[in-house]
């Protein structure tokens, strides 16, 4: 009969299944024992980051329209400016700065 140190092919054959049975009991114990605990915290995690990005754009477009809005007023104080301008030189004749 055939044999590798000392063994034969049927003995490396239970030695090799028993390795595997183990490694994959081991694998399981890992997945839902040890990593099981995290699935919880990462399907927080992730909603907390969606919810982040969506305030994020909310932020975003509210910054853009504020930004709008400052620039009509300074728009409308250059406006002011001129006609102040304009009134004080009707006025008194000279030039305002």
């Amino acid at each position: 009969m055939h044999t590798l140190l000392g063994l034969s092919w049927g003995e490396w054959a239970s030695i090799t299944t028993i390795i595997v049975f183990i490694a994959g009991v081991i694998t399981l114990l890992f997945k839902y024992v040890v990593f099981g605990s995290f699935q919880a915290d990462i399907k927080d995690l992730n909603k907390n980051f969606k919810t982040l990005n969506n305030n994020l754009s909310e932020l975003r477009t509210d910054i853009e329209r504020l930004d709008k809005r400052a620039d009509e007023h300074d728009r409308r104080l250059d406006r002011h400016h001129e006609r102040i301008k304009d009134l004080h030189d009707k006025i008194w004749g000279g030039s305002y700065q």
